[in-house]
């Protein structure tokens, strides 16, 4: 009995007083399910304890026309003691017969009780008198408590019996103990208030507190609670005892652990004990009352006394005395209009309703709501669950709770109502597509492949060619995979068809270009296509308009196609880059357009200037708005200006955020997002990153950059592990595939500065310089500081004696033009290491390398550079940075010019094995390669001279 202490004590005293012949009566109130019954067995136990003999019984609405039912299991819970006769007949055998004896009213002596008589119905006349005299003879020397649990439900015949007892109390060592529901429609009878009436003691039973539920689970679960298990069970029951034992009681049959973790299973916990308790009430009720229950329980927290009135269909005056009657049962909170506090009730009341009635039910109070100007979301949930639509109207609630959720940031919840609405069968040809591509729009911030399902479904239900090229310029370039999908071949026949119809007017010229825009980088892995979209760049001029959205949507796809190409120089982009970018505002709606593709030139070019702010704004924004779609993107996008400006932590942040993102939900990140966050991957020395988000990408086998990228991030693990020859194969493999698709800007794919290095390891110096060369080249010819300077960097490694330093010199020339300090400080490092810098010169580099490595906080490459510095290059040794026997075999054959079959032949060992030796040797040496083995190996402890 949890927080009924006080309520006890009450109890107990009434007891004792009846026990000194002050006899009393005490009713016990309170609501549905708060633990009348148990507390009818606790007082019991009190009385017992007290020597009480106790009489009880339980009143039963299915038991309401049983004639003396109360009086029967009152007289059937005395215990038969009374003596008999020598006929072996009790005292009051003669009662069958007609009565008890003349005399027995007049002598006042008490009549010993023996087994009851069949009560007859002339006997129901003399119920009370008999009932009276049970009371006088069953205990003489003991005082008695009669229980009554539920008393409202009682027969007639029985509360006729129990007043005069009632009235008589006071003479009696007698205390009546009745329980009562308040507001039930028998209690207003007129038997049952005058009993009620006549009570000495009232007794009011609460709901129970957090505390106790804790309490309550505790002693079920046997094992600590969390906090927010309590809380839950709390809320959903409101602190009924009914409920919350029912939810415990669940909780235990479901072996359910009260942590931290399980609480949304508790929260959808629905015990079946307390919805059948729930519907015999509801049954035993009126319609009138019974109605209001069900509309209280579909209106929820929008109840108010007009929109109930209406959905029960009754008047104003049967609503406010089923309102009374509810409001004291329990249900419904005081001075509310509403169900009591906790989802629970409102669930089990929804589970009760039959089928046919929640569904009409349902129908009429979304209308209701809609009409009366709540919430178009509120109605429309309404209308979530119910088997069949009514109407247009139906309709047009959820897509207006589509908009507003969408307003407030809830795509999910916004194509959560669309995808009801398209279950309504009414809905075909316009009216469905156009339900279609609402939701396309709504899908496309958090489940793109689904959208492009649905626009291709509704493009060929509308009837213009001008609402079909609209549908499909509604999805961003960037979401589509035409692989994947039908939806390239969806907006071909869209253009062609707008192609055919010679465009006329504004807006169909508009969608022309937008349509032309989405076909260039669709098909900018397609060589033929490159040149056509290259004249056409070239066509528009140095300078094109800029005016419109097709505009900047068509000039920006053919920047696209050029940037990759490297047909066109950093400077040209960057300036029709940053006129673009000052023309769009910053939001999140831009994902679903080209602009991320400027970002990516700008980047490229290492021209961030302004789009690290402008992404900023637009990344709060979708924030706000609840896209995951946009906000990887936009992350993917900061990733990369980040990386361009030589902020590599922040850079690995966004790539993880962006990563975490794009789950199974989205259908993953679009193509070129991918692209961009490997690449980023890449040059923040997380290769496994790279490769992971590459291989999960579903188009990574068939995408050629992709498929390049991966090809890299291989190659680069293949090096790490000492694999040289495999790490060659596989940048060599990304050249390939990059050259296949006519992509020759270093910045998309840089395979070739990666493959000379791996040619200088194997001592192929013809072919290192030549792939470096092709880099420098073509970096060149794009002319970004950044691209240039790591392509020379790359070229002054592999090349001998002093032209090594004089391209490692040209590199720091033009990295000191960009903003990367993190590059530049790599290529000082370079260049002092480099074993022909003048020794002046290597120290000044450096200090300087030291000293940006330490502004950058990049902790472990300053004290790299600072052993470099303190002790040339004999101090990166490591203590167990000599080499093996088998490497310094391997290292003297290698230095003596053998080639690695040479030396595998010589000392009867793998290909591979050499390359591993060697590889190792290199590192514990301090070296880039064969070249520098001979004087490394000079030194007297296997490491390099300084």
């Amino acid at each position: 009995m949890l927080e009924r202490e006080s309520e006890l004590a009450r109890a107990a005293s009434a007891l004792r007083r009846a026990a000194r012949g002050e006899g009393g009566l005490l009713v016990v109130r309170g609501p549905l399910g708060v633990g009348r019954s148990t507390f009818l067995e606790a007082v019991a136990g009190i009385a017992h304890n007290e020597g009480f003999l106790a009489l009880r019984a339980q009143a039963a609405a299915a038991e309401e026309n049983f004639t003396l039912g109360v009086v029967r299991q009152l007289t059937d819970s005395a215990p038969a003691t009374a003596p008999v006769d020598e006929d072996g007949r009790g005292p009051h055998a003669e009662y069958t017969a007609g009565g008890p004896p003349e005399d027995a009213a007049d002598t006042g002596a008490p009549t010993a009780v023996g087994p009851l008589p069949p009560w007859s119905g002339h006997l129901s006349q003399q119920a009370p008198r008999r009932l009276n005299s049970l009371l006088e003879a069953v205990a003489p020397d003991r005082p008695i408590v009669v229980m009554v649990d539920d008393v409202q439900w009682s027969d007639g015949e029985s509360l006729l019996a129990l007043l005069p007892c009632v009235a008589g109390r006071r003479r009696n060592r007698v205390l009546f103990v009745l329980s009562v529901l308040p507001g039930d429609v028998r209690g207003a009878r007129e038997y049952v208030r005058q009993l009620l009436d006549a009570a000495d003691h009232t007794v009011e039973l609460s709901t129970l507190g957090r505390d106790s539920v804790r309490l309550l689970l505790e002693e079920t679960c046997a094992a600590p609670v969390h906090g927010a298990f309590v809380d839950v069970l709390r809320q959903r029951s409101g602190g009924n005892p009914l409920l919350v034992k029912a939810l415990v009681d669940e909780v235990r049959y479901q072996a359910l652990a009260p942590v931290e973790a399980n609480c949304a299973a508790a929260a959808g916990l629905r015990p079946e004990r307390a919805r059948q308790r729930l519907a015999v009430f509801l049954r035993a009720q009126p319609d009138h009352v019974r109605r209001v229950a069900y509309a209280l329980a579909v209106l929820g927290d929008a109840a108010d006394r007009q929109l109930v009135t209406h959905l029960a269909e009754i008047d104003e005056q049967r609503r406010a005395e089923a309102m009374d009657v509810l409001r004291l049962t329990g249900l419904v909170a005081e001075h509310s209009d509403s169900l009591i506090p906790g989802r629970l009730l409102r669930d089990l009341l929804e589970e009760s309703m039959p089928a046919a009635e929640l569904t009409a039910m349902r129908g009429v109070a979304a209308e209701l709501l809609h009409r009366t100007g709540h919430p178009a979301e509120l109605a429309a949930e309404q209308l979530m669950s119910v088997a069949v639509l009514c109407g247009s109207g139906a309709v047009e609630i959820l897509r207006t709770a589509a908009d507003s959720a969408l307003r407030r940031g809830s795509p999910r919840d916004a194509a959560r109502y669309l995808r009801r609405a398209l279950l309504d069968t009414s809905a075909t040809g316009r009216d469905r597509a156009r339900l279609l591509i609402d939701l396309a729009m709504a899908e496309r911030s958090f489940a793109s492949a689904a959208s492009l399902r649905h626009v291709a479904e509704a493009v060929p239900l509308l009837e213009s060619v001008r609402e079909r090229a609209d549908a499909v310029t509604r999805l961003g370039p960037l979401l589509m995979d035409p692989t994947a999908f039908r939806i390239d071949s969806v907006r071909r026949d869209v253009a062609e068809e707008l192609g055919r119809a010679a465009p006329h007017d504004y807006i169909e010229r508009e969608l022309a270009l937008r349509l032309e825009a989405r076909e260039n980088v669709l098909a900018a892995q397609d060589p033929a296509h490159v040149r056509r979209a290259l004249r056409r760049f070239r066509a528009l001029g140095p300078s094109p308009s800029l005016r419109t959205t097709g505009e900047r949507e068509l000039v920006t796809s053919l920047m696209h196609i050029a940037f990759v190409a490297n047909a066109a120089s950093a400077e040209e982009l960057t300036l029709l880059c940053t006129r673009l970018l000052e023309q769009e505002t910053p939001a999140p709606e831009h994902v679903h357009s080209t602009v991320p593709l400027v970002v990516n030139i700008l980047a490229g070019a290492g021209r961030t200037e302004g789009a690290g702010g402008w992404l900023r704004e637009a990344h709060l924004l979708a924030q706000r708005r609840g896209g995951d779609v946009e906000q990887a993107v936009i992350r993917s996008e900061q990733a990369l200006v980040a990386l361009a400006d030589g902020q590599l932590a922040y850079a690995r942040q966004k790539v993880v955020q962006a990563d975490a993102l794009a789950g199974p939900d989205t259908g993953g990140l679009p193509t070129i997002c991918a692209a961009v966050l490997a690449i980023v991957a890449l040059h923040t020395e997380e290769p496994h990153l790279a490769e992971q988000i590459l291989v999960q990408h579903r188009l990574h086998a068939e995408n050629e950059h992709l498929a390049a990228l991966l090809h890299l991030a291989r190659g680069i693990l293949a090096a790490k592990r000492g694999e040289t020859r495999t790490a060659l194969v596989h940048f060599q493999t990304a050249g390939r595939r990059a050259e296949r698709i006519g992509w020759h800007n270093p910045v998309t794919v840089p395979w070739s500065s990666s493959a000379a290095l791996m040619h200088h390891r194997l001592g192929e110096h013809e072919e290192a310089v030549a792939a470096a060369l092709s880099e420098v080249e073509r970096s060149r010819a794009w002319g970004a500081p950044v691209r240039l300077g790591n392509a020379l960097v790359a070229l002054g490694k592999v090349s001998r004696g002093r032209e090594g330093v004089a391209f490692l010199e040209e590199a720091v020339e033009v990295l000191e033009k960009g903003p990367n300090e993190h590059e530049l400080c790599q290529a000082l490092y370079a260049l002092g290491t480099h074993r022909e810098t003048d020794p002046r010169r290597r120290a000044s580099v450096l200090e300087r390398a030291y000293m940006m490595a330490v502004d950058q906080g990049a902790s472990s490459f300053a004290e790299k550079i600072a052993r470099k510095k303190s002790g040339g290059t004999r101090a990166t040794s490591a203590p167990n940075g000599r080499l093996t026997p088998s490497e310094q075999k391997v290292a003297r054959l290698a230095a003596d010019g053998l080639s690695n079959a040479e030396i595998a032949a010589k000392l009867g060992t793998s290909s591979r094995m050499v390359e591993k030796h060697l590889t190792n040797s290199y590192r514990k040496l301090g070296i880039s390669g064969r070249p520098d083995l001979a004087r490394a190996l000079e030194a007297p402890d296997g490491t390099p001279d300084p």
